[in-house]
């Protein structure tokens, strides 16, 4: 009996505190960490969307050697696009946001999706071929947030590993890959903002 009055007095305890935070909009789920400080969906307030390129003056370099390290950074300008064209595509197909612009400093009814790499793995073939199981992908690490740009004010954050079904399953290297997870991080994005919109 007793554990039974523990269990709800954890349940009770548990709704109540969902009860005190329930001013904001449910977590979209679409990316592995969300937080969202907005009560009312996007399209109340905003009519525009500008997507700022990535950045990745922080960013760590895991199972990356130097040359390696050198042909990531040259393929930067590449994976921006893929998620920035990605991105633009998914929300227009959707019809979210009157505007979609890049690297604008527009502040009426805007919103700024601000993101930045925060880790490059270029995996393993060898722990992928002898270990299985998801070791040895490569992936990407990504964190960003959403702000108002009139106010500067934070709307939501959000970080994500993109490994792509390709970066499980097959044999290939980061070269392959990372063009393709830049693409999953721009498909995932669109999924997070349609449901805050």
């Amino acid at each position: 009996m007793k554990k039974i009055i523990i269990s709800l007095s954890i349940l009770v305890l548990s709704t109540m505190s969902t009860v005190a935070i329930a001013g904001t909009l449910p977590r979209p789920e679409a990316l592995s960490e969300e937080t969202i400080n907005i009560s009312e969906n996007l399209s109340q307030n905003y009519d525009t969307l500008v997507i700022k390129d990535f950045t990745a003056d922080r960013v760590e370099y895991s199972r990356v050697d130097d040359e390696e390290k050198v042909k990531i950074n040259q393929m930067l300008p590449l994976l921006k696009s893929n998620i920035t064209l990605t991105l633009e595509g998914e929300l227009k197909s959707k019809g979210i946001f009157k505007n979609i612009l890049r690297n604008n400093d527009s502040t009426s009814r805007t919103v700024v999706l601000e993101g930045q790499f925060s880790e490059f793995n270029a995996g393993s073939k060898a722990l992928k071929f002898f270990v299985g199981f998801g070791a040895g992908k490569a992936y990407i690490k990504f964190k960003g947030r959403l702000v108002d740009a009139a106010n500067g004010k934070e709307l939501a954050t959000f970080e994500d590993r993109e490994t792509g079904y390709r970066g499980a399953m097959s044999l290939e290297g980061y070269q392959d890959l990372f063009p393709h997870q830049a693409k999953g991080i721009g498909e995932n994005l669109a999924k997070f903002l349609s449901k805050l919109y």
